[in-house]
C-alpha cells in the first residue's frame, strides 16, 4: 500500500541556503564523486578482498583435484576485476576535484604516476556541487577510522617513494652510497650458479 503522506521525490542537488541533498553512494558508479577518506577506505577494502581471493585461488589450485590452470585463471580474473574497480575509484576521486576521469591515464606514465597518486590523496574536493554531482555525505565512523589510517599510510609511502625516485634521478651517487652503508653484509651470498638444497 502506498504511503498517502509521502511528499514529492527530492532530487539530489543544491537546494539553496547551504542545503544539499546528497546522492545515494553507489560502490560501482563511474559517474559519482568520491572524497579522500572514502577513496582510501574503498581502496583498502577492495585491495584486501582481492588479495584474500587471490590467496584462496592459489590454495585451492594447490589441491591435486584442481587443475593448476584453473588457479591461474581465477587469480588473473580477480586481479583484472581489482584493477578495473580501482581505476573506477580513481575516476570518481578525480570527479570530486573537478577533473576528467581521463586523467587516470597518468598512472601509466613513469615518473608521474607516484606524484599523481599522491595528488589524488591530497587534493581537496569541492564542498558544493560540481559538474559531476553532489559531494559525498559526511563519512561514518568506520570510514573515518579505516579510511583515515589507510590515507595516512598511503600518503607517507607515496611521499617516500616519490622522494626516492627523484633522488635516484638527481643524485644517483648519493643513493648508491646510502645503499652501501646498509647492514646487508651479514646476509650470506651464494656464488653465481650455486643453488639452495
Amino acid at each position: 500500500m502506498d504511503n498517502l503522506y509521502k511528499g514529492p521525490e527530492i532530487k539530489p542537488g543544491y537546494l539553496g541556503k547551504g542545503t544539499i541533498v546528497y546522492e545515494p553512494i553507489s560502490p560501482l558508479s563511474l559517474t559519482q564523486r568520491l572524497g579522500r577518506l572514502r577513496y582510501a577506505c574503498y581502496q583498502f577494502c577492495s585491495s584486501l578482498i582481492a588479495i584474500l581471493l587471490m590467496a584462496l585461488s592459489w590454495v585451492v589450485s594447490a589441491s591435486p583435484a584442481v587443475p593448476a590452470w584453473l588457479g591461474y585463471l581465477a587469480t588473473g580474473v580477480v586481479a583484472l576485476l581489482a584493477i578495473v574497480y580501482l581505476t573506477g575509484l580513481m575516476v570518481r576521486r578525480l570527479h570530486d576535484i573537478e577533473r576528467s576521469g581521463w586523467w587516470t591515464l597518468l598512472v601509466l606514465v613513469p615518473g608521474i604516476n607516484l606524484p599523481f597518486q599522491l595528488y589524488l590523496y591530497l587534493a581537496d574536493g569541492s564542498s558544493m556541487m560540481n559538474r559531476y554531482g553532489t559531494p559525498n555525505p559526511p563519512p561514518g565512523a568506520l570510514v573515518k577510522v579505516f579510511g583515515g589510517l589507510f590515507w595516512v599510510w598511503n600518503v607517507l609511502v607515496l611521499t617516500f617513494l616519490t622522494a626516492l625516485v627523484f633522488l635516484q634521478w638527481w643524485q644517483p651517487d648519493w643513493i648508491a652510497g646510502a645503499l652501501e652503508r646498509l647492514p646487508l653484509g651479514s646476509i650470506p651470498r651464494l656464488p653465481v650458479g650455486q643453488q639452495y638444497h
